[in-house]
């Protein structure tokens, strides 16, 4: 058999196992942006793999604060797969809407996390599934992965570093979605009695590099995890105000201790 027909024969067989998927190719999950949803026809599709690049280690926060929403809308468990220890804060995860109960983190060693992601994503759970590691996946890697999510109905999310100068030929992309998320600065706020302006909301600069059958496009985003202030300062911390005592009944003088010791 030719490698040409080896290919059609793929092909057909994916389109047969495609036919019979028991979960829906159209259901999405939404960002919580509603100009982003509306872009992406209701959300991230299910049942596929999203690229999330970090072009500075400090921009990582920026990444999470874009997929961590996303991942508390799914209903089955959350895989955090990696080859080093996750760093994740317990109190940040809760804030976010994301239970403990339903988090997994998976360590392994960067020559099986491929591996141990696609066995994840082969699972019957309806799970999503966070891959960070430090190797650049190759198209063959992808598109196994691409083989699991699709037989499965799970959804998998690329977390991972690449600088920005990096030639498009070196990182090949065969996912859904590929992002790039930057922190923006905020539109300062200003309150009554303050001479220097708060920040406000946390804003973030969200490029969606690559889209399958869409266009890219790109947002600048309010969060609302970090909201500003509401109220002026005053009257938030007024709470912390002594109670005004009435008129006429100061409290007593303490009389000094005039006592000396004897020599």
């Amino acid at each position: 058999m030719t490698t040409d027909a080896l290919a059609r024969l793929r092909e057909q067989v994916r389109r047969l196992e495609r036919r019979d998927l028991s979960h829906s190719r159209s259901d999405t999950l939404a960002t919580g942006h509603s100009a982003v949803d509306a872009h992406l026809g209701g959300g991230l599709k299910t049942g596929s793999l999203h690229d999330f690049l970090i072009s500075d280690p400090l921009e990582i926060g920026a990444s999470l604060a874009m997929l961590l929403p996303i991942l508390q809308k799914g209903r089955g468990p959350v895989f955090w797969i990696s080859d080093t220890p996750a760093a994740l804060n317990a109190w940040g995860l809760h804030q976010c809407g994301l239970s403990p109960d339903t988090l997994v983190c998976i360590e392994t060693d960067p020559a099986s996390l491929l591996a141990v992601a696609e066995d994840v994503l082969r699972g019957p759970e309806r799970a999503l599934a966070v891959i960070t590691g430090s190797q650049v996946p190759t198209l063959k890697e992808i598109r196994r992965l691409n083989l699991a999510v699709e037989a499965s109905g799970n959804t998998g999310f690329f977390l991972r570093f690449a600088l920005l100068a990096r030639a498009p030929g070196k990182d090949p992309c065969a996912c859904a979605t590929r992002w790039r998320i930057l922190s923006h600065p905020s539109s300062p706020r200003f309150f009554p009695g303050l001479a220097m302006p708060l920040p406000g909301s946390r804003r973030l600069s969200a490029a969606l590099l690559r889209v399958r059958g869409g266009r890219p496009a790109h947002w600048i985003l309010d969060c609302t995890d970090h909201a500003p202030l509401s109220r002026s300062l005053d009257a938030l911390l007024a709470h912390r105000a002594p109670s005004a005592l009435p008129l006429g009944r100061l409290p007593a003088r303490q009389a000094p201790d005039r006592a000396r010791a004897s020599a």
